[in-house]
Formats: C-alpha cells, structure tokens, sequence
C-alpha cells in the first residue's frame, strides 16, 4: 500500500517524554483526531528540550511531510525552547507581539497575581507566523509556512493542545488538503488468544485486498486495526464494514468491541441491557475489578458492591467460604466458586465475580505455579468457573486477570 496524502509529522519536544517521567498521551490523541477526519500520521518522532534537535528535526519532517505539529515546549521557563527552535528551523526572526502580551497581563490580573517577567516571552513568535490564541492558559499556538510544508507549534499542556488541534488545526488542514484520499482505521478489540494466534486466525485476509491490517497486543487485549482509504469517508467506511464482517465471522465472541471501547463498557452494556446486577469477590485482583466495572459511567445502575478478601479467615468471615475448602490453600474453583456464591448472597445481587490466585513472585502455601488463577462465576442457575496459568509479572497477571473476569461475565451475558 503506498503512503497516504498527505503525510502528517508529529514532533513532541521534551526532556521528560525522553526519560518517561511523562507519559506522552497527546500523540494518540493527535493521532486519533487526524484519524477520524481522515488523515494519518506518517511519522513520529520525540526531542529533548534542545535548540539543535527540534530544529533539525523540524527541518526533516518537513522535507518528507506536508503538515508537521510540534507539541510542547512553548512556557516560559528557560527550557521552552520550540519558538526559537522552529524560528531558526524556517529562518524568521522571533518578533514581539503586543496582543500576546495585553492577553498575558488580562490573564494574570484575573488570577490576582503579577505577571513574571518570564512570561513575556511568550508573546514572541517567528515572524509572518499566523496565531493561535491561547486556550485556557498563557501558551500561544501558532502556524507558519517551511516551503511547502505547514509547521504547527501547539502547547504540551494536553487541554491546551486539544483545544487547538480541534479550533485551529484541523480545520486548516481540512482546507489545505480537501481533495486528499481519506484514511480510515477501525479497531477490533479482542480477548482470550494470542497476538500471533489471533493473526493466524485472519491469515488469509491479510494482503487479499485493499484493506490494510495491524494487530496490537497490550497487557491481553489484542487489537486487530483496518485501514481502508477512499475518495471519502463513506466509501472507506463501506470497504472496512465488509471487511470486519469477514474478522467477526472467524474471530466470533473473542470479539469484545469494536472501536476503543473498554471491557469494562462492554460488559457493562450487556448488564443494562438485562436490567441485572453484579457484585464482586477479589483475593488475588484486591479490588481490580469492582473498580475497572465502576470507570463506566452509569455503573451505579448495575454495581451492588465488592468484597476483597485477600486472607483465608476473612474469606470464610465476610464470604462464608467453608474452611475445609481453605484447608489445602485458598486457589481452587471450589474457593472461587464459594466466594462467587458469597459475593452473591451478601450483596443480594444477580451474578457475582470472584478471583482468586497466585500473583508471585511466590506463594507460602500454594503448591501451584506463579500466574495460576481462578475467576468464578455465580448466577441465578449456578456457577461456572475456569482456572487460568497467565504468563507476567505480578501487575500483569492481575490486570490480565481482571479482564478475565470481565470478558467471563460478558460471554455469559452474550
């Protein structure tokens, strides 16, 4: 598949992006809203807060891209460096503008407070560069022209970035480029098979027609991505409804949504739909679920309450799990399900969750392998439980074993 039009470069400049001290969100998000209009980003690449670096790269991206944003380094502070880098990088002067500084003295005024001699530095920008207003904050955005290739600056600050992206900057480049061949790229979340499993799975659709794939694994959720591209949106979106069709008829309930839906939402709907509610009992997840069931929005409707019993005594205390079952060690389907039927009974909820496993990086008392877990069920007709071996460290089993439970409720629901 040759490379889309028009090619899109993001920048993020920053010390603490390079070191991981921040985690770097406002490239997905750039790379999610150029994705809904259409567009995709060809490039990515982070700087550290160096005149040299964010020069030289902007100078490359706009070689080989038609559009380059650039997210942070645009404060006050001595390493906010993007304005002289970019004004070195298209050969323009930094020029003062008094607007920018009117704004930044109504800003403090309003907060009761003098305004640093600092911030005045950010009422320069390269000369001839088109501004973007500040959003919230004392950051201006702005644009400006390196040949043929448009430059973005934008703020790190991601409410800052977002407000601008979305006022400012897509509306330019939906002007430079209307007649550009639209992208469109659809997930399907997936659980319960491997990254390699699953592409195995949709081998023969790879590379038999126009539609692009991708697969992205993330602590057990497989993502299977199409891209599809078209003179416009609605004629790539006909390409990617036939083509997820063919992935739903071979992946069938592995598929838990479609789009960048949580298990959490998935089940939750299910839950909705059935007008029913769900109680939970964690040991080895210690309260992992009841809370990733809770991020929903709404959950109040179905959520009854949650019990971790992370010891034996207060598994038999709060849960009424029988001694006896406790006796050779607390992971088992007998345990599980005893505290499922607990969880139930406690909260008088209609299904109930429970988990319970060894983590590691060992166990005193469990003669079974680090990662074995156990997730059961109860509902009105019974129970049902599955004991999984997870592979990880300790956080990885317990998320993995979250959606575990999660995706169990989900396929009884289905």
């Amino acid at each position: 598949m040759k490379e889309c039009f028009p090619r899109i470069g993001v920048l993020t400049v920053g010390d603490e992006l390079l070191s991981c001290e921040t985690l770097d969100t406002n490239v997905r998000f750039i790379a999610s809203s150029l994705g809904e209009a259409g567009f995709v980003v060809s490039r990515h690449v982070t700087v550290p807060d160096n005149v040299e670096d964010i020069s030289r790269e902007v100078r490359a991206l706009s070689h080989v891209c038609e559009a380059v944003i650039v997210t942070g380094g645009l404060g006050p502070t001595s390493d906010d460096l993007t304005r002289e880098s970019i004004s070195s990088a298209v050969g323009k002067e930094l020029v003062f503008h008094p607007s920018l500084k009117d704004g930044l003295e109504r800003f403090f005024k309003r907060l009761g407070r003098p305004m640093a001699k600092e911030n005045l530095s950010q009422a320069y920008l390269p000369q001839g560069a088109v501004v973007i207003p500040p959003a919230g904050g004392t950051a201006p955005g702005f644009m400006i022209a390196r040949g043929a290739a448009l430059i973005v600056a934008l703020p790190g600050v991601p409410k800052e970035m977002q407000s601008m992206l979305a006022t400012h900057v897509m509306p330019e480049l939906a002007r430079r480029f209307p007649t550009a061949e639209l992208s469109v790229t659809r997930r399907i979340m997936t659980f319960g098979m491997g990254e390699s499993d699953v592409a195995g799975v949709v081998a023969d659709l790879i590379d038999a027609g126009s539609v692009k794939y991708g697969f992205l694994a993330t602590e057990g959720v497989v993502v299977v991505k199409l891209t599809a591209r078209g003179a416009d949106a609605k004629c790539a979106n006909a390409m990617l409804d036939v083509e997820q069709a063919m992935v739903a008829e071979r992946l069938g309930n592995l598929i838990f949504a479609v789009g960048d839906r949580s298990m959490e939402d998935a089940t939750g709907e299910l839950l909705r739909e059935r007008a029913l509610t769900i109680a939970t009992a964690e040991s080895v997840t210690a309260g992992m679920v009841s809370s990733r069931i809770a991020n929903t929005p709404g959950s109040s409707a179905y959520l009854r309450g949650g019990v971790v019993a992370y010891s034996a005594d207060e598994k038999t205390r709060l849960l009424n799990v029988p001694a006896n079952l406790l006796a050779d060690g607390a992971v088992s389907e007998d345990v599980a399900e005893a505290m499922a039927h607990g969880a139930r009974a406690l909260f008088d909820s209609d299904l109930a969750i429970a988990t319970t496993g060894i983590a590691g990086p060992g166990s005193l008392r469990e003669n079974k392998p680090v990662g074995t877990v156990v997730i059961a069920l109860a509902h009105e007709k019974g129970v049902l439980s599955q004991t999984y071996l997870l592979p990880g460290d300790r956080m990885r089993i317990r998320n993995v074993a979250t959606l575990a439970a999660l995706n169990m409720v989900r396929l009884h629901l289905a």
